[in-house]
């Protein structure tokens, strides 16, 4: 792979576009081409991952699969969803995308995994600290955290980028559950995975086995409560028909954590989307717009955003 930094998030977009369209042809093997749905071999109904609640609304289609919203815990989540085997064989043989954002989006990537860190760091005060990262991609993070002192592990199931993060760290490419960790660890952290996986009650528990005592999980995670998913709805990229197959907010968080016990020690909102929104409403690609100001919506402003938790994301540190 070419480690070409890309500064212009424009090009950025344009660039991994390009690499979208490739794994777009992956994805459409899963296809019935004479539905446009995933083929049923492939998925299976479920209730809400969160509260078990069978009360939902259809948002949506897109592509071959639904986004449901659960009416009690305003969870929302892919209905029906893949299958736990053909979820994994899908990760262990798709085109490493992430792995190439990180590469040329070097600057931002290094901006949000520092801010994560120094998350982590309040909390655990102890030099040399364990890490773990559950897909932890091609170990961007898990080289940030290795420069500041932490030894570092993690999870990869993508083929390539399990041999690319292996050279600089320890580093298991199975399933996260069926590893015989023989490690406990200081935190453990999510970087764009949790809401990749398909039970998060029973992720948490596992977890707590491989956690040190005072240890910490951090989450960053899309938010379906965020203003650029709110008004982009199916044109915006968090809804993935496949990957993202839970969407939460911080309601649904509050919710799943109180239910388990969990503490939540920090909580934020992060990434406005600002100039994805201002394009889309000045009538233009969301993501590949011309960026003009706009005037009339000055409003709009990072501020207001994260005060009302409605980043792109959000970064979250929880306790067990």
């Amino acid at each position: 792979m070419r480690k070409e930094k890309v500064t212009n998030p424009k090009i950025l977009r344009l660039r991994l576009k390009k690499m979208d369209l490739a794994s777009l042809k992956y994805r459409n093997k899963f296809l019935n081409n004479k539905t446009g749905l995933y083929k049923k071999k492939y998925t299976e109904r479920r209730s809400c991952p969160v509260c078990n609640s069978n009360n939902k609304i259809r948002i949506f289609q897109k592509e071959g699969g639904f986004f449901v919203k659960c009416n009690k815990c305003t969870m929302v989540y892919l209905d029906p969803v893949f299958k736990d085997k053909e979820l994994i064989e899908y990760y262990k043989n798709n085109i490493p995308i992430q792995s190439a954002a990180c590469v040329m989006g070097n600057d931002f990537y290094d901006t949000i995994y520092n801010s994560g860190l120094r998350i982590i760091h309040k909390h655990i005060k102890s030099k040399n600290k364990k890490i773990l990262d559950v897909g932890c991609c091609s170990g961007m993070f898990l080289d940030i955290a290795k420069k500041k002192g932490g030894l570092t592990y993690g999870t990869e199931l993508n083929k390539e980028e399990y041999i690319m993060a292996k050279k600089n760290h320890v580093v298991w490419s199975d399933d996260l559950e069926e590893i015989d960790f023989n490690e406990k660890f200081d935190a453990v952290t999510f970087w764009d995975v949790f809401e990749h996986l398909k039970k998060p009650t029973k992720v948490l528990k596992f977890i707590r086995k491989i956690l040190k005592k005072n240890g910490v999980i951090f989450l960053q995670i899309p938010n379906s409560d965020s203003l650029a998913a709110k008004i982009l709805r199916e044109k915006c990229n968090m809804f993935d028909p496949i990957e993202h197959v839970n969407l939460y907010n911080k309601d649904a968080l509050k919710f799943l954590f109180k239910k388990h016990k969990i503490r939540i020690l920090e909580m934020v909102s992060v990434i406005d989307e600002l100039n994805v929104i201002k394009n889309y409403l000045n009538y233009e690609d969301p993501y590949l717009g011309s960026q003009r100001r706009c005037k009339q919506m000055k409003f709009l402003n990072t501020q207001n955003i994260h005060m009302n938790y409605s980043g792109y994301k959000l970064q979250v540190l929880i306790s067990l």
